[in-house]
């Protein structure tokens, strides 16, 4: 009949009985204590004080600001099933403990059997109630488990997310360098008279022409024989003459055999690229009247390597530590992405090469400050080479 469940309903009238007897308890009390200080012995007028004081109680009660609109922690939406076995239990001891002391007289056996048919029904409800609990609590705890291995895996997707990220970081900082190269490139092929014909464009090459004329002569840098480190060198040193800096370059051994046994052409293109605009970043901060870099590429030593050296300032030591571990760089606002570094691990950790940092000294007039050493030994080693080699502590 009821829309709430029957263990629901049991436990609010179990408890309204028990409330209920618990008062009519206290009332037969009061009306003891009257009895001896008026000492009445009429049960007709005990009777009366008996239902006089019950109803007192029962109204006062429903006075009581905190539990006028009944009893808060019953509502279905509160109670648990601990609470529900709880609230049953201890309803149930007060109404039979009630029935039990207002017996004057010896249980009979109809009443005991009424008391154990109803305690062992309180029973099993209790054992019910309890295997329900602890299977919702299993199931709480896989569904805990569960939670942590999405958690787990959202967090491992997320890794791979950024790992990603970083990847594309790493590709979109070696374009940039190919794309700065090509349209070096192209800018050269678009003076050539034969193509400014074609585009109508000989006015503006006359007019570059008599620019150029006036410069110095540009140095001709000695060639590789592969046409993407040639222009890649080629653009680094139209940058560096931009800056007024003096590019010099040394090429010494088969740079074909360099690419085809030690390390890509790709890779090398972008070492040169990523380190000689560091180089330049770093003179054009630099207060030094010294604006000098020297790139050295081939055979020195008896070993395929790269060196690069520059007359700026000195790498910062958060820098030094945290190379290849995280992009960092100390001039956002000129161009450095701190990418450099970290395409340039992946490059060593690939091809087993070996880093030197070598600082050589303060800016001064007449000499390097530091140089970038890659050497193809197959050693992948790392070290810094430093005056400073106490402050630094790696």
């Amino acid at each position: 009949i009821e829309k709430n469940n029957f263990l629901y309903s049991l436990i609010v009238i179990s408890i309204s009985i028990s409330i209920n007897y618990s008062i009519y308890a206290f009332s037969v009390f009061l009306n003891f204590v009257i009895n001896i200080v008026a000492n009445i012995n009429n049960d007709n007028v005990n009777f009366i004080f008996i239902i006089t004081i019950y109803m007192v109680l029962i109204y006062i009660s429903t006075k009581i600001k905190k539990y006028k609109n009944g009893l808060l922690f019953l509502k279905k939406s509160l109670i648990t099933d601990y609470l529900e076995m709880i609230l049953l239990n201890i309803s149930s001891v007060i109404v039979f403990s009630i029935i039990l002391f207002g017996k004057y007289v010896q249980i009979s056996a109809s009443d005991f059997g009424v008391i154990f048919v109803i305690m062992s029904i309180v029973m099993f409800i209790t054992i019910k109630k309890s295997i329900q609990a602890y299977y919702k609590q299993k199931l709480l705890i896989q569904d805990l488990e569960k939670t942590k291995q999405e958690l787990a895996e959202k967090k491992e997707e997320i890794k791979k997310l950024e790992e990603e990220n970083l990847n594309f970081s790493k590709t979109s900082h070696s374009i940039a360098h190919k794309q700065k190269a090509l349209e070096h490139k192209l800018n050269k092929l678009m003076q050539k008279t034969e193509i400014a014909e074609e585009l109508d464009i000989r006015d503006r090459l006359d007019d570059i022409s008599k620019e150029i004329s006036k410069k110095e002569t540009v140095v001709e840098l000695t060639k590789t024989e592969i046409p993407e480190i040639d222009d890649m060198l080629k653009y680094m040193q139209s940058e560096c003459i931009k800056n007024k800096i003096d590019f010099q370059l040394q090429v010494t051994g088969n740079i074909f055999s360099m690419v085809n046994n030690h390390v890509s052409k790709e890779e090398l293109e972008i070492l040169l690229a990523d380190h000689i605009k560091d180089a330049i970043i770093a003179i054009n901060y630099s207060a030094n009247t010294n604006k000098s870099i020297l790139v050295r590429l081939g055979i020195i030593d008896g070993i395929y390597s790269l060196y690069i050296y520059d007359s700026g300032i000195e790498f910062a030591i958060d820098t030094l530590q945290n190379l290849g571990k995280k992009p960092i760089t100390t001039h956002a606002d000129n161009g450095g992405t701190g990418m450099g570094f970290m395409n340039t691990f992946d490059t060593l950790r690939k091809n087993e090469a070996s880093l030197i940092i070598k600082e050589i000294g303060k800016p001064s007039t007449d000499n390097f400050t530091k140089g970038i050493i890659i050497k193809f030994d197959k050693k992948n080693k790392f070290k810094i080479d430093s005056y400073r080699q106490e402050k630094i502590n790696i």
